[in-house]
């Protein structure tokens, strides 16, 4: 949630690269969150639970990429993991995947941006798109009470707040 609030500041700011950047910081910390929820090893959680130590952190280096952590949550799709939770990690990741790289290491995208501005309607997209991550975030948060009084209100946001985040893509 810290991310989304800081990229938020950030285009406020008016430092939308930073804030760009911090959108793949505010996926992969939402991505790993729902791996450990539905598809990390006892061994993984372990190694993530383990006090900060040199050896610690050596072993939490070891965990799978952002690619891998997705199609491990897909693998478990109808068993512990809800599709649309799987869908929504999948379509932001092939939408956005590459321009966050290109703005995380200094590509072409942020180059362009500097020369050439940043138009409103990216930026608005990006707020929309990090709002979804939030969203996405809260459901886990959610999720994670184990109570549905909790988890099932937050399951009309997307069509309440429909204007301040991305558009829902069809399966």
């Amino acid at each position: 949630m810290e991310h989304g609030t800081a990229l938020r500041a950030l285009m406020a700011l008016g430092m939308p690269t930073s804030a760009v950047s911090l959108m793949r910081l505010q996926f992969e910390a939402l991505t790993r969150s729902m791996w450990l929820i539905y598809a990390a090893s006892d061994a993984a959680i372990e190694r993530l639970s383990a006090p900060l130590t040199l050896e610690a952190e050596q072993a939490a280096k070891n965990l799978p990429s952002a690619k891998e952590m997705i199609d491990q949550i897909g693998n478990r799709v109808g068993h512990t993991v809800p599709a649309a939770a799987h869908q929504m990690l999948t379509q932001f990741k092939d939408v956005s995947w590459t321009a966050m790289n290109s703005f995380v290491h200094g590509g072409i995208h942020p180059l362009r941006r500097s020369a050439d501005g940043f138009p409103v309607h990216l930026a608005l997209q990006v707020l929309r798109n990090s709002n979804g991550l939030s969203t996405m975030t809260g459901m886990t948060m959610a999720v994670l009470t184990g109570d549905e009084a909790i988890a099932t209100p937050m399951s009309k946001i997307q069509p309440a707040f429909a204007d301040c985040l991305p558009d829902l893509r069809k399966p």
